[in-house]
């Protein structure tokens, strides 16, 4: 998207909001002018014909007879609300007890009335099925008889309840009001939760029309707040993309999407929350916003995201390093971490709405613990194979030997890693003992070393043994896959039984075995020939066999198939 492109979809968004807030507008004068219209109507019809009855059945009056119903406190505190929303505060005051108020304030009955209503609205909710419905109230309240507590209002000074109180009417006849003690501070209240001076120049421009506590002019704000954060989200993530998509590689490609998507929603559902608090919520949105349903869908989209973004590079760097084994391992962990984010999304969602999770959670780690110890040998692979993947103590096409096997890895699974014996023979260990067993990788040997030893007879002088492990250094004197670090050695080394033992040692680099063979080959082609030409004979096992006697007598020796000899004693 360019900057075109921008400037013409904020331009389309203005529109449709400016086209939205005059239907709002319309919507709320109609409505206000079909109510008084509808009012005008059936009072006109009333007074034509005095003597229809109702097509609707009033409901039986459970308390005294009252024209504001304010016979029990439910239909008290029901006819407020309903007068005060309606716009109609001077009814609304019928309902609050304005005898023995600070001096002045009873003549603003009205005025405490829309602005208790505010109150009210931004507070606190009152579900009606828990407000009395008798005419002498809860009695087991903890109140005086004649007193109803409904709630409270914490504001940074004090706690106010909200009580309804029964009160005599002039006639003598006690009803239900709002308590002159709840009245009083009323104003102490508006100071904490009512309106600014902003918003009270606001509200008496547009029509008072009320929807989920929200008046007109308030609905018009959050429109307005709801197009200001849409544009806050989406000019950085933006900018941001924009920036990302320059270099043309798949990571830089996935996180401008990670940005562009989740991010920028997750940025304007925050700004937009900011926003409602700026205006003030009412206690019917604040229940709504309650559980903090869609911050915590956008967050949890957004942190699986990013998992996704960490890990899908993470492979990236593990191909690149020949790690293609470990990729297969880090399926399963990402999803288990994902599955992980889920599950902690959807608890903190219970735990916003009031649920209890602490029993849910108890039931979780039982049910956790009897998954465990059925499925421990799994769980120890899976382990070993994390292990392994951490480790890195060999990865496919490597040849190690562990627990006797000698073999060349083929495939390292979730479960077990599988060898290809030298044998041709394939043979699978399980994970759990490949992450405790000691390897041993021949695969990542940087040399070959070799230790030998040749034997020359014992008849060999001592120039002779010189010159040939002269003739043994000359051979190997920069040899074939020999580095400066590791020069080769030659020498006398013991006396055995049956020779004299030349130590030879050298390396071959690099570790290629078929390659260190054929020099193997050459170098004792050449010791044989230099040796031949030296007059160096090789030693094999032998014996000799000395005949001696301390007598006198004749020495008597018989052959096989042959006649006996007698051979004369040496003296």
């Amino acid at each position: 998207m360019n900057v075109k492109g921008i400037i013409s979809t904020t331009a389309r968004f203005i529109i449709i909001f400016l086209s939205l807030v005059l239907v709002l507008s319309a919507i709320g004068g109609n409505l206000t002018a079909q109510a008084a219209a509808s009012g005008d109507s059936k009072n006109s019809t009333q007074e034509a014909e005095p003597d229809k009855k109702p097509l609707v059945k009033k409901p039986p009056v459970l308390g005294p007879a009252d024209d504001f119903d304010r016979g029990v406190p439910r239909t008290s505190v029901k006819g407020f609300f309903k007068a005060t929303r309606d716009g109609d505060y001077e009814k609304g005051a019928k309902y609050l007890d304005l005898r023995y108020l600070p001096r002045g304030m009873s003549q603003q009955g009205p005025e405490l009335a829309r602005q208790f209503k505010v109150i009210l609205d931004r507070t606190m909710w009152i579900d009606l099925d828990t407000v009395s419905d008798s005419p002498k109230g809860w009695q087991e309240d903890g109140q005086p008889s004649y007193r109803d507590i409904l709630g409270r209002i914490k504001t940074p000074h004090k706690t106010v309840d909200i009580l309804l109180q029964h009160v005599p009417r002039k006639d003598g006849v006690n009803i239900w009001k709002f308590s002159n003690r709840t009245v009083a501070d009323i104003p102490h209240m508006y100071r904490y939760f009512g309106f600014r001076p902003f918003e009270e120049w606001l509200s008496k421009q547009l029509p008072d029309y009320t929807l989920f506590g929200w008046q007109t002019w308030q609905w018009v704000l959050f429109l307005v707040f709801i197009g200001l954060a849409y544009i806050g989200a989406l000019l950085p993530t933006w900018f941001a993309g924009l920036l990302l998509r320059q270099k043309d590689t798949e990571i830089r490609l996935q996180t401008a999407r990670l940005i562009t998507g989740p991010v920028r929603i997750l940025i304007w559902l925050l700004l937009l929350d900011a926003g409602i608090y700026f205006i003030g919520p009412s206690a019917s949105i604040r229940l709504a916003m309650k559980g903090g349903t869609l911050i915590i869908i956008a967050f949890t989209w957004t942190a699986i995201g990013i998992i996704n973004l960490l890990f899908n590079g993470w492979a990236v760097r593990m191909q690149k390093s020949g790690q293609d084994s470990a990729i297969v391992l880090m399926r399963p962990v990402k999803k288990i971490i994902n599955i992980f984010i889920i599950v902690m999304a959807v608890l903190l969602w219970l735990d916003n709405i009031g649920f209890n999770i602490s029993t849910l959670l108890a039931g979780l780690g039982v049910g956790g613990v009897a998954i465990a110890l059925a499925a421990q040998d799994t769980l120890k692979n899976f382990i070993g194979s994390i292990m392994i993947l951490l480790d890195k103590p060999y990865k496919i096409g490597q040849r190690i030997v562990i627990k006797g096997h000698d073999g060349i890895v083929e495939e390292i699974g979730l479960r077990s890693t599988r060898l290809r014996l030298l044998t041709g023979h394939q043979t699978t260990i399980p994970n759990e003992e490949m992450a405790r067993a000691d390897i041993e990788n021949i695969g990542r040997r940087p040399h070959i070393r070799r230790l030998t030893n040749i034997t020359i007879t014992y008849d060999t002088p001592p120039e002779k043994i010189e010159r040939a492990v002269e003739i043994i250094l000359k051979i190997l004197e920069n040899h074939e896959g020999m580095i400066p670090e590791f020069p080769p050695r030659a020498y006398f080394s013991e006396f055995r039984r049956d020779s004299l033992n030349l130590l030879v040692l050298y390396w071959y680099h690099p570790a290629d075995y078929w390659g260190f063979m054929a020099h193997s080959q050459q170098v004792n082609l050449q010791i044989i020939r230099e040796f031949e030409k030296e007059g160096i004979k090789f030693a094999f096992p032998t014996s000799t066999t000395y005949l001696n006697q301390d007598s006198v007598d004749p020495l008597q020796v018989r052959l096989a198939d042959g006649p006996q000899l007698t051979l004369d004693a040496v003296t």
